[in-house]
């Protein structure tokens, strides 16, 4: 990587941590900052180095769901030393691989990822009834209801989910 490339990577590292970790109480209460420090290196590794060079071709659903479930079971590896539930919720994961993937296709370096960042905010702009707390989201299942809902709309508009998800998030 250039010098530029690598600044730019850390800002987007700073961005996802930012807006996946938000709210969501990942941190068990004893944990020192050199801790975090450590499990948010290891965690933007593992996703640099084991996921992401998936997402240089297109990438199905199916891989994509399985990418997100392959993150929670690396932070298993970090239990109660770090992790206040022993490893990451099904909703935070997907918040981390989706929002490090669209900064990474807005770049230009990717494809448009097969999903987008979930949160409260996509979900009443969805008008998707009731309202799941994604940094409490624990199941494949919720997670796939509201993609499914976005579908529809992005389909009408002939658009990808990727592209859906950026055109609302600008008009926000």
């Amino acid at each position: 990587m250039t010098p530029q490339q690598t600044f730019i990577n850390k800002e987007i590292w700073i961005l996802t941590f930012g807006g996946a970790f938000q709210r969501a109480n990942i941190y068990a209460s004893n944990v020192s900052e050199k801790q975090r420090n450590v499990f948010r290196a290891a965690l933007s590794k593992y996703v640099e180095e084991i996921v992401f060079p998936q997402y240089k071709k297109a990438v199905n659903e199916e891989s994509h769901i399985n990418n997100i479930k392959k993150i929670i079971s690396f932070s298993k590896g970090y239990e109660s030393r770090v992790l206040s539930n022993n490893q990451l919720k099904f909703g935070v994961a997907q918040k981390i691989l989706n929002l490090y993937l669209k900064y990474q296709w807005c770049l230009g370096n990717i494809q448009p990822p097969p999903h987008f960042p979930i949160d409260r905010i996509i979900q009443q702009k969805l008008k998707f009834k009731p309202i799941i707390n994604w940094t409490s989201m624990k199941s494949e299942e919720e997670y796939k209801s509201i993609i499914e809902c976005a579908r529809k709309d992005a389909e009408e508009k002939g658009v990808s989910l990727a592209e859906w998800e950026l055109e609302e998030f600008t008009r926000r």
